[in-house]
Parts: C-alpha cells; structure tokens; sequence
C-alpha cells in the first residue's frame, strides 16, 4: 500500500541518514510531501542532535485528502501527528506560497520560524533552444504545427483527461497538435482513453531525461498546466508555469482563484480558464494560435519575469542565508 511503502523509505532514509552520513552534517534540509521524509529528518534531528529546516512545498495530510490519496482515518491521524512534530522541531521553516504559509500559521507555527521562497525555475537549464526544439519537431512531424504540450509527473493533481478531450474537439483540424511528456500513477489510464478516442492528433512521448525538458517546452507553442477543480489549487504557484516562461513558452493554466492567477497576469505570458473544461481550453489554445506575432514577446514577457520574481539562482541566495543562520544559532 502507499502507506507501507512511505514508512518503508522514512526508515530506510532514517537509516541511510545514520550509517552513511554519520557526523557529516550541520544541518538537516527535507521537502514534503512526502510527509515522511519529514519523517526521516525528524528522528536524524533528534538522533544526531542536529538542527532540522524543513520545507512545505504542500500541506499534509490536508493536500493528500483532498486528492483522494489518503482516506483511512488512522493515516490521517498519524500524519497530521507526524506534520505537528516536524513543525515544532525544524529551527526553520520554508512554505513555497503564500497559501502554505497561511495555512501554516493557521496550525499555530510561530512567524519567526516562517520563510517564504516560492517555487521558480533554474533558468540556467531552461531557457529557449530553437535547435532542441527544431530536433523535436522534426521528430514527432510537427513543423509548421501549432504544439500544446503537458510536461511532468501523470499524476491525481492534473486533470489529463481535460487535455485528451481538448485534443478530440479539435482533430479535425490537423494543424493543432499535442505532446504529453512524462510518466506517472495516470498513465496506463490516459492511454486507454487515447487509444478510446481513437486519437491522431495526441502524441504520449513517455519520460524524458530532465535536461531535454527545455527542448520539448521550446518547440511548444504553448505549454498545459491542466490542474484539478479543486480549491487546495487556488494556493499553489505549480513550477510547471516558471518551467515554461523561462523557455519563453506561454501557458494555459485553469484554476479558479488564487496566487497562480495573479502571477500569470503579472507575467502577461498566458492565460487562466476553468479547470475541467474542454471547450474552455479548445477556446484558449484557438486565442494563442491567433498570437502569432505577439506569441514571441509573451515569451520573452514570461521569462524576464521569472528572471526577476521565480529564478532558482535568487531563491539558492536566500535558502543558504536561512541555513547559514540555523548553523550560526547551533554553535
């Protein structure tokens, strides 16, 4: 079950923790979800007596109820137990939206633990590669195509189907094109949907190595970032939308409210819709398919404005202060 499988690796990382790394380390930094290598960092904390940061890129178990990941009331308990506990131990802690910190607050976190580094991009590694992109194209026929793309995991937080059903309304019309790269818990069902619809128009790329990610995001002309219809998304800035703008791709993003609508707008590099919706995003895909001379700008629009608000290279500052001052504190 997911439940064994999670304790498995916070043991396991416990374990690693203690034999491999043994008296290697000032400070302990883990990322949750999942909420168990939380886990792992707590007892390494309490174990080697080492200050623990720990960053809330979701809040569990509230994210994992409402995704239909965990529903068994004694995994609920443990793990809202479990977050309770990282959060009192770790000297420091990192939310990645304003919506996380709020919540964070909400359960009673002193401010003075709090930090806010939202998500972004290594802008480094994504950036425009017309030759990436001009080698993806040619390998999947797609040049002189209008390409939507999805990048990233298959999973329950993304609505796919959305996408499939997008690409159905629109088959008829062989210059829209769609790419889907990546794997995950959904694909096996996404590709029987695929091979229902009968579809020509939809190609399942499959994993790719991540350093080629940029290539696939250059040669789309717009990128999906299809979340669920449910309020947990109005808090999350997803990294898919930074991943894109650096590549000076634009988005099409559907959430109904929140901090992702505002960056898009301030970033002017895409457009917000309904989640869900097929014919919304049909709507949304004919609109940028019409950008054909503004398309280059918003681009360049997206990525000057992670350059300034989301890049990785700014947050890495600001992440190694907050760890230089927890060492500074402990000696």
């Amino acid at each position: 079950t997911r439940m064994s499988f999670y304790l498995s690796y916070m043991f396991m990382a416990t374990l690693t923790g203690l034999l491999a790394a043994r008296g290697k380390y000032d400070v302990i930094y883990c990322t949750s979800p999942p909420l168990f290598a939380g886990g792992a960092g707590l007892a390494l904390s309490y174990l080697r007596r080492t200050p623990l940061v720990f960053e809330v890129r979701d809040l569990w178990p509230e994210s994992a109820v409402a995704l239909g990941e965990l529903n068994n009331q004694t995994a609920i308990r443990l793990s809202a137990w479990l977050a309770r506990r990282c959060y009192a131990r770790a000297q420091q802690i990192v939310g990645v939206t304003q919506g996380i910190m709020a919540g964070l607050r909400e359960l009673g976190v002193p401010p003075s633990k709090l930090n806010f580094i939202p998500n972004g991009a290594n802008t480094d590694l994504f950036q425009l590669r017309p030759d990436g992109a001009c080698r993806v194209r040619q390998r999947f026929n797609l040049t002189g195509k209008f390409v939507a793309a999805y990048a990233g995991i298959l999973g329950l937080a993304y609505s796919l189907e959305t996408i499939l059903y997008a690409a159905q309304q629109l088959e008829a019309e062989p210059d829209y094109q769609f790419l889907i790269i990546g794997a995950g818990p959904r694909e096996r069902e996404l590709r029987a949907l695929l091979q229902e619809l009968a579809l020509t128009n939809v190609n399942f790329v499959g994993e790719v190595p991540y350093d080629e990610l940029p290539d696939y995001l250059s040669a789309a002309d717009v990128s999906l970032v299809p979340l669920r219809e449910l309020s947990f998304f109005n808090g999350t800035l997803p990294v898919k939308m930074f991943d894109a703008w650096a590549c000076e791709t634009p988005t099409i993003l559907t959430v109904n409210d929140g901090e992702a609508v505002a960056a898009t707008a301030a970033a002017g590099a895409g457009l917000v819709i309904r989640p869900e919706d097929p014919a919304a995003m049909v709507a949304a895909l004919r609109e940028i398919a019409t950008w054909s001379e503004t398309r280059p700008e918003a681009g360049r629009q997206g990525r000057e404005f992670v350059l300034a608000h989301y890049s990785r290279q700014r947050q890495a500052e600001q992440l190694a202060e907050i760890l230089q001052g927890v060492i500074i504190r402990a000696i």
